[in-house]
């Protein structure tokens, strides 16, 4: 047998990174606060991610924990910093059960909302600008400059979760046009991701965000 193959460790890598993440975000968007849970990856229905409180019980004390889940079909099909806005949008749920006053399971109301925006995700319940904040089934979408942007751009590469499902095998859940594409500094090599056909400079090194061929 292959050495190499032997070596490798998918499950430990993926959850490895996938703790890293959460961790990551809820010290620099929720200062730490958040309570340690299960993170998992589930294909449920045609939802992004989704947040389930006492989903766990301790087999020693029977203590509870909750449950964040993203859908790997979808991992599979859109930017990295749309999986992390999932991951995100649920971590405000996890906030909301534990500081804040939930309404009924699956509602997003104006506290949640509030939060989301606090953290630089706009909700929206069409996930484009102008859709409603609140209601049953939400999206949301990256703020332009604000917290979650400047965050994940200082998202260290070696946090990105290294396996993903195969898209070939699984079919698209999206269109295969990008609503969103990475711009890229060919200065100090500064990311943000936007919607195709921007033009955007970095300030520091006076040089354009370029996105790659095909993608602007």
């Amino acid at each position: 047998m292959d050495n190499t193959i032997q070596k490798i460790e998918p499950t430990k890598d993926q959850f490895a990174n996938y703790q890293a993440l959460y961790d990551y975000f809820n010290t620099h968007l929720f200062n730490g606060e958040l309570p340690r849970i299960i993170l998992n990856f589930s294909r449920k229905g045609k939802v992004a991610g989704f947040f389930a409180p006492d989903r766990w019980v301790s087999v020693q004390n029977k203590d509870k924990t909750h449950e964040i889940s993203i859908n790997p079909t979808y991992m599979a099909t859109v930017p990295f910093m749309e999986v992390c806005e999932t991951l995100v949008h649920e971590q405000v749920h996890l906030w909301q059960l534990a500081f804040g006053k939930p309404s009924r399971v699956g509602y997003h109301n104006k506290e949640w909302s509030r939060k989301m925006e606090e953290v630089g995700l706009m909700p929206s319940d069409t996930g484009e600008e102008g859709g409603n904040k609140v209601g049953q089934k939400m999206s949301d979408y990256c703020i332009q400059g604000g917290t979650f942007e400047r965050v994940f751009n200082e998202l260290p590469t070696s946090m990105t979760l290294p396996w993903v499902a195969q898209e070939s095998q699984i079919g698209s859940t999206r269109p295969n046009n990008k609503n969103k594409v990475k711009y890229t500094c060919s200065g100090c090599g500064l990311n943000m991701w936007g919607k195709p056909g921007l033009e955007v400079y970095c300030k520091p090194c006076e040089k354009p965000l370029e996105a790659p061929e095909g993608e602007s």
